[in-house]
């Protein structure tokens, strides 16, 4: 059975103010962009949307998070929200302090779910850029990340989502801001091609990006708030028996429905 998903990245809540790109009233250009985000996943009907992390600027600040909170509300509670952190909401090195504010906000920070024929997993990839400072969770979730897809034996397709990519260009490229470091990149890698992930759904870069490694997908979706290159969006997946399909849509030319 064929169905699609929404994924959208990096609403990130007061990046345009931290760019001095706002308003001086205080309001949030980022509300305008993601309200017609919603308005459209309510429109279109997915079976889920996934939000890859970055969904505000600054964790400790409230109204941020009120703001975030206000509008992922209007979507339509018949359709699932999925929410993965990233670097913004834990911090570039993810402390106790900084996964229990976000797990007591919006739960799990990664776990599994199953649509169809599809399995797929959220990964806190905050753990793996830097654990330095939690070094027994970045272990758990390796962990359980091993046994999950393990368990994944029927489905027909596995996909994990995350906010870092695990590789721009090339999985051998050198560590940088942009992406998993290679230590854990290679960790995660080897565990994917082990159990035949599919594809990578990430964000981070503010800009939308596709790439591959042998027969895994690598696909980083642009910002649904403030855009570095390109304009914001969506990314619309169908997920076929054999095949995925996919298409980043700027906020402006995304379409009224869709086929499959």
């Amino acid at each position: 059975m064929s169905f699609f998903f929404i994924q959208m990245s990096d609403p990130q809540f007061g990046m345009f103010a931290s760019r001095d790109a706002a308003p001086s009233d205080g309001s949030f250009p980022e509300t305008e962009l993601f309200e017609k985000a919603i308005a459209a996943a309510n429109r279109l009907r997915p079976a889920f949307v996934v939000i890859t992390g970055d969904l505000v600027q600054v964790p400790t600040d409230e109204k941020q998070h009120q703001e975030l909170t206000r509008i992922a509300g209007l979507l339509d509670e018949d359709i699932p929200l999925k929410l993965v952190p990233g670097n913004a909401d834990l911090g570039n090195t993810p402390t106790d302090e900084s996964l229990s504010r976000f797990r007591n906000k919006f739960g799990r920070d990664y776990y599994s779910f199953d649509h169809e024929n599809s399995h797929f997993t959220v990964v806190n990839s905050c753990l793996a850029f830097d654990p330095s400072e939690v070094p027994s969770e970045w272990e758990a979730e390796l962990t359980f990340l091993t046994e999950d897809l393990a368990g994944a034996g029927e489905s027909k397709h596995r996909i994990l989502f995350m906010h870092h990519p695990l590789f721009g260009e090339d999985p051998t490229e050198a560590d940088s801001h942009m992406s998993i470091p290679q230590a854990q990149r290679k960790e995660l890698l080897n565990l994917a091609h082990e159990t035949n992930v599919a594809a990578v759904f990430a964000g981070h870069w503010h800009r939308p990006h596709e790439v591959s490694a042998g027969d895994l997908m690598m696909v980083i979706t642009g910002a649904v708030g403030y855009p570095i290159d390109g304009p914001s969006g969506l990314r619309i997946v169908k997920v076929y028996d054999d095949h995925l399909e996919h298409e980043y849509f700027g906020m402006d030319a995304i379409p009224d429905t869709v086929s499959m």
